[in-house]
């Protein structure tokens, strides 16, 4: 397998699919507001997230790069969607709940975390299945 297999649209339409889930994710409709009480900073304490969402985009650049080089070619989007889901509970679900046990994060907080990274990887994994792996 080289990395000749990696689909550039693909990642690329996968990592802005990731932003917009994540504005929506953290916006006031959905969990902004229970994330902002959870992590206990204020507006303005918080900013501007313009550096916080292209560092974002980089790495779910890499993440669609990663996805698009482990999913062989012409899956479609359902099993396309089955590597995403493995990444997750392989790598993202660790990762997230490890990382939340060290910093004594409590578990509602570590859900919206993991709520919003399964629901980005599988929609990530379908657009790159979708656009040929």
């Amino acid at each position: 397998m080289s990395l000749d297999n990696i689909n550039a649209v693909g990642t690329l339409a996968g990592a802005v699919a990731a932003l917009v889930i994540g504005a929506a994710w953290y916006s006031p409709w959905l969990f902004g507001n229970r994330w902002q009480q959870l992590i206990g900073r204020s507006d303005e304490e918080l900013g501007s997230p313009a550096v916080a969402m292209a560092v974002s985009f980089v790495m779910f650049l890499i993440m669609g790069a990663g996805m698009s080089w482990i999913v062989p070619d012409d899956q479609g989007v359902g099993r396309s969607m089955m590597w995403g889901f493995i990444g997750f509970w392989g790598f993202a679900l660790p990762a997230v709940v490890i990382n939340g046990m060290f910093e004594r994060r409590r578990w509602a907080l570590l859900a919206i975390y993991l709520g919003y990274l399964l629901v980005a990887m599988l929609v990530m994994a379908a657009v790159i299945g979708f656009l040929g792996g």
